[in-house]
């Protein structure tokens, strides 16, 4: 595949009308028909079993999810996702991005080698409550640096709290539909399966995201849906492209670009994130395989 191709900014259509924010709304989830998560045998840190509660999750949705009104919410099928990846438009290695789930909870877990550094690694995991993907623990690690965490504590008296690694003694309150850096995509990919219809040209969704010392709300500009070759390694596809719009509090100025495919139940087809000091990372799908409850 040539680097060129990634290099280059994708040619977008000016939007013609006023951009339309959708804020963070209720769903309504589409139940699958597997009613227990596999367990992730290797995964990194000592994240606990899958089954019963996530940590930190509260049990008093129940059932109701499926009777609420709100927005139409389906889970993509677990899959084991492989990436190519590049910095700067030069190849590193594979990356791979596991993702398992049902309608109780998820672990969502990232892996980028990077030769000489060492790998990328992050990891998010959660409940399913009335808003969607609801995290419990989000962590990541970026070679021999020590790692960087955000914990959502939703059973806390008086309401639920967040705990950052960068700034211990700030507790704030978890606005409803908080995600993290990484569960907000499948967050995404879940609102699209229920309804692919939603963020048309020009809508913007406001999405609360935990760092590792603060919540802010991220803003996606929509493109809407489209067929492109925007995923180089796909060809011709359906996909959706949102991006994230700039904010005041952005210290690091870092830019983020979501490519979300069809064919792939909205999973990332293409991620790509520019840091402040011009340096790009991205992930151009490579092959999906299925996970069932009995791979691990």
């Amino acid at each position: 595949m040539p680097t060129g191709s990634l290099l280059a900014p994708p040619q977008e259509s000016p939007f013609v009308a006023t951009l339309k924010e959708e804020p963070v709304k209720q769903i309504k989830i589409a139940r699958s028909e597997k009613k227990a998560l596999p367990q992730l045998g290797n995964t990194t840190g000592d994240m606990g079993s899958l089954a019963g509660s996530p940590e930190g999750a509260s049990t008093e949705q129940g059932d109701g999810l499926a009777e609420q009104d709100g927005m139409a919410f389906r889970l993509p099928e677990s899959a084991l996702l492989y990436y190519d990846a590049y910095v700067d438009g030069q190849p590193v290695q594979t990356g791979e991005i596991k993702w398992i789930a049902d309608d109780t909870g998820y672990v969502l877990s990232i892996t980028i080698p990077y030769a000489f550094v060492g790998p990328f690694v992050f990891e998010s995991k959660g409940k399913i409550d009335a808003y969607g993907l609801a995290p419990s623990i989000y962590w990541a690690q970026r070679g021999k640096n020590p790692p960087r965490f955000s914990r959502f504590e939703r059973n806390a008296q008086g309401g639920p709290v967040m705990f950052f690694s960068e700034k211990m003694d700030f507790s704030p309150p978890i606005p409803p539909g908080t995600q993290d850096r990484f569960s907000l995509i499948f967050q995404f990919a879940s609102l699209l399966n229920g309804d692919g219809k939603i963020d048309e040209v020009g809508t913007v969704r406001s999405i609360p995201v935990a760092s590792f010392d603060s919540i802010e709300p991220w803003q996606f500009k929509s493109y809407g849906e489209k067929i492109s070759e925007d995923v180089p390694s796909m060809g011709l596809t359906t996909l959706r492209h949102y991006e994230l719009l700039d904010r005041p509090s952005n210290k690091f100025k870092r830019r983020v670009d979501l490519w979300l495919v069809r064919d792939l139940e909205w999973l990332p087809g293409r991620i790509r994130t520019t840091e402040a000091n011009g340096r790009v990372f991205e992930l151009v799908f490579k092959q999906k395989a299925p996970l069932s409850r009995t791979s691990e």
